[in-house]
């Protein structure tokens, strides 16, 4: 017999919808780059609880981030992997860091979500001690000018929208923003 005829199909979305609508051509594609690598790297930090992770293992991995980073299509990794170094580095010193990475009652990294609507995925998910549920993100943003906090708070205004459709689609959370190249955070 005939085979059937073609059908048209096309895969919904993967997550990341409203960070799409976020202009970003600013950022570069070196800075995009490192903001997956950096990602990467906290999901694994966070699924290891924190156990050995310090500032000389990190840096101890400079040569796989500058690898990972070639692999991405950046030519000159150096720089890049330095970015990468300090904000691993920045997360790990960090309290609040260390609180988003450390063991919790229920913690997801990288949480993948679907709702009829279309599809999200959540950098850190995470309950507290107390019971509160957080949705977090985690923003490579770099600010080198002046008034590191003016610059925050605009982060925070800007990604508003992204972390509220978040935590709609959880029934409601608590939202942060964490920026591992400042030591920064926006609840």
């Amino acid at each position: 017999p005939a085979p059937p005829a073609s059908v048209a199909w096309q895969a919904a979305a993967e997550g990341r919808d409203a960070e799409e609508q976020i202009e970003f051509s600013w950022a570069g594609e070196t800075a995009r780059h490192v903001g997956t690598v950096v990602h990467r790297w906290l999901q694994r930090i966070a699924e290891d609880e924190l156990k050995g992770w310090n500032a000389e293992r990190v840096e101890s991995l400079r040569p796989n981030f500058e690898r990972d980073l070639h692999r991405r299509g950046v030519n000159a990794p150096g720089a890049a992997a330095d970015l990468v170094v300090a904000a691993l580095k920045n997360t790990l010193a960090d309290e609040r860091g260390r609180w988003l990475l450390g063991p919790h009652p229920e913690a997801r990294s990288e949480y993948r979500l679907r709702t009829a609507a279309r599809g999200f995925v959540i950098d850190r998910l995470l309950r507290d001690k107390e019971g509160r549920r957080w949705v977090v993100d985690f923003k490579t943003s770099r600010h080198e000018g002046a008034n590191v906090e003016a610059f925050l708070d605009q982060e925070r205004r800007r990604y508003a929208a992204q972390l509220d459709a978040y935590a709609a689609a959880l029934g409601g959370a608590n939202r942060g923003l964490y920026f591992p190249l400042h030591s920064g955070w926006r609840a």
